[in-house]
């Protein structure tokens, strides 16, 4: 599936699933507590049980959500690399990348959460080359602004993923170390942000993007992101690398956005 999904229409609070640890007791906790609790233990469910089983718990817990499924198809040919302008090769399911893009809220729609997260599909000698590859998580410029000025508090990650800590205004870019996962790992960024300004629900846009990167050259690389351009890189040394960058659903052609009134429900 390559396109937005339809609003899911989420039920009240429910059980969470057995085996996470990181809950507790949150009924006392004030919102922003239990949401936080909430989203530790959707993504020690998603570590151990995948991307579906967190979304169930989400929805089990009433957290309101929209989704965006992207994959990426890399095709290897000796020493070249090509992406195919990360469509979906002749519209088919296969993905060596395959990215989710997530956009969620608590009900009291205080505190929203861009998430993306990607699976690799093959080993990661295929095609896990230096540098390591660009994530980012943005937004319209005013319209959004971080949950808190603290990174810690504002972001999450997997491992083999950290975020940067140069422009935070528009968003956050993360570096990924895609040479150290390997076949099947499951990575994810996340960014808490809150709305400000009086804008309308459907103006405050967020995005997700993700780069490949690949160079034969020992390099290091930095990223980060601005509005609306995306994710960039500084490289260490003047040398030649390959980039690709997907900020497109399967189409090739739509903006792999979601907006604040696809995840709320009044």
């Amino acid at each position: 599936m390559n396109r937005r999904t339809a609003l899911k229409t989420l039920g009240a609070a429910g059980a969470a699933f057995g085996g996470t640890s990181v809950l507790g007791t949150v009924s006392a906790a004030s919102p922003n507590e239990q949401y936080f609790a909430i989203q530790n233990a959707a993504n020690e469910i998603r570590e151990n049980k995948g991307q579906e089983a967190m979304l169930q718990f989400l929805d089990k817990r009433g957290i309101d959500y929209v989704r965006v499924e992207k994959p990426m198809v890399v095709e290897e040919k000796g020493d070249q690399v090509s992406t195919n302008d990360f469509s979906n090769v002749d519209g088919g399911t296969h993905c060596d990348i395959c990215l989710d893009f997530v956009l969620y809220t608590n009900s009291n729609s205080t505190i929203y959460t861009i998430d993306m997260s990607w699976d690799y599909k093959l080993e990661s000698g295929d095609y896990g080359q230096q540098p390591n590859d660009g994530a980012a998580l943005y937004y319209s410029q005013g319209k959004w602004d971080y949950y808190s000025r603290s990174l810690s508090e504002s972001t999450y990650s997997s491992q083999y993923v950290t975020v940067g800590d140069g422009n935070n205004q528009d968003g956050a870019a993360f570096s990924v170390d895609d040479v150290s996962s390997g076949d099947g790992d499951s990575l994810y960024a996340g960014l808490n942000i809150q709305p400000i300004g009086d804008y309308s629900y459907s103006e405050r846009k967020v995005f997700g993007e993700y780069m490949h990167t690949w160079t034969t050259v020992d390099v290091n690389a930095s990223y980060g992101v601005s509005f609306p351009a995306g994710v960039s890189v500084s490289y260490s040394v003047d040398t030649n690398v390959n980039e690709e960058v997907t900020g497109t659903e399967g189409d090739g052609d739509t903006l792999m956005e979601l907006d604040q009134s696809q995840a709320t429900l009044d």
